[in-house]
């Protein structure tokens, strides 16, 4: 059998280990307050940041959304714009043909009277001759 020492020694090195684990779990529980009211400093402190963090957020996205309608509305304008240049250039187009066609209209028209004008011209002339003609006689 074991001498009677070895269960009073076992008995002593049980009561320290559990006297140890107590130790370690005071010390545990000790961390865990001391970092939960870190975290609670911590807080304190990052609340305002953060809170200015969302506002500046909010207001980022709020002009965010007026430059996207400003972008809409100058796109539309654009947009506008070039319609308006479009139907101008067309109508341009559209004066140029007219414009060609009574040109070319006004043209013939010189050339006829040009060739009527030359014509009477020469039988004025050869009527005057003629005439002079018969006054010789």
């Amino acid at each position: 059998m074991l001498p009677s020492w070895v269960g009073v020694v076992s008995a002593i090195s049980l009561a320290l280990i559990a006297l140890a684990a107590l130790v370690a779990a005071g010390g545990i529980v000790a961390a865990a307050l001391g970092v939960r009211g870190a975290v609670k400093t911590l807080k304190g402190f990052a609340g305002p940041a953060i809170a200015d963090v969302r506002q500046l957020i909010g207001s980022i996205k709020t002009e965010a959304d007026a430059l996207v309608g400003a972008s809409r509305d100058v796109r539309q304008r654009i947009v506008r714009a070039a319609d308006a240049a479009e139907d101008r250039l067309t109508d341009l187009d559209t004066l140029a043909a007219v414009m060609q066609q009574e040109l070319e209209e006004t043209a013939l028209d010189a050339a006829a009277t040009m060739r009527d004008v030359r014509r009477g011209l020469s039988v004025w002339r050869w009527s005057r001759k003629l005439l002079k003609g018969k006054k010789r006689r």
